[in-house]
């Protein structure tokens, strides 16, 4: 018999035995892994913050004049069914009149929210993972300006502070660390009742105003959030 026989009798002999000893062999169980969370859970509290800057939009006068430095929204959201919510927030926030928008002027436009709003909290992704949430706020504003100059003693400003009515939308995405406590992004568009009017500030001593619309005062928000909803809602 030639050599190269006898070796590939060998390897055949060698591959029939391997086939044989793993069938004997127990083949070990490969451990299940628990996707969290398992199934959509919901919760009739939901107290949320987030932390905000806000983006002049309109009018072209107010997007002139102001930068946005910050916003804080506070709220709690009440579960009524599944992931459908009613609830209330508050929010304070802060613009300013900086050098680069007016040169020589430093003034500030603090605002100040409360209302009620309405909304739903929708699990997205295969593990259920995330939270796509979407909600509209309608509510009522106190707006208080600080720093305002005039060079007319005679003519100061018309107002310092002003009220009005204001709608917002918001929308959310959250990411869940834990069944009930998520972060997130979170952005907002912000309309107030009312029309920022530079000439009623006297804010044109100061810089040119080439128009002054009549649309109302609007603004973008954008940032980060969270919440931690409390009391699991029996399915």
């Amino acid at each position: 018999m030639k050599l190269h026989t006898i070796f590939i009798s060998l390897l055949f002999s060698l591959f029939i035995l391997s086939c044989f000893s793993q069938e004997d062999l127990p083949v070990p169980a490969t451990p299940k892994t628990e996707e969290f969370p398992l199934k959509k859970k919901y919760y009739l509290f939901s107290p949320r913050v987030s932390v905000t800057v806000p983006h002049p939009i309109a009018d072209k006068s107010f997007k002139k004049c102001f930068v946005g430095i910050y916003e804080v929204s506070a709220g709690l959201n009440i579960f009524f069914y599944k992931g459908l919510f009613i609830g209330v927030t508050g929010k304070n926030g802060l613009l300013k009149i900086t050098e680069n928008k007016i040169a020589d002027y430093n003034a500030s436009m603090q605002i100040n929210n409360v209302g009620g709003k309405i909304g739903g909290d929708l699990y997205v992704g295969e593990n259920n993972k995330a939270i796509l949430s979407f909600a509209v706020t309608v509510g009522h504003n106190w707006t208080q300006y600080s720093g305002l100059k005039w060079r007319d003693a005679s003519k100061p400003p018309l107002y310092t502070s002003y009220e009005t009515n204001l709608i917002e939308p918001e929308m959310n995405i959250f990411f869940l660390i834990e069944a009930n406590f998520a972060i997130g992004a979170t952005v907002s568009y912000s309309i107030f009742d009312s029309h920022f009017d530079p000439y009623d500030l006297n804010l044109n001593e100061y810089s040119k105003f080439s128009s002054n619309n009549s649309v109302s005062t609007q603004y973008l928000s954008f940032g980060f959030g969270f919440y931690y909803s409390i009391v699991p809602k029996k399915r």
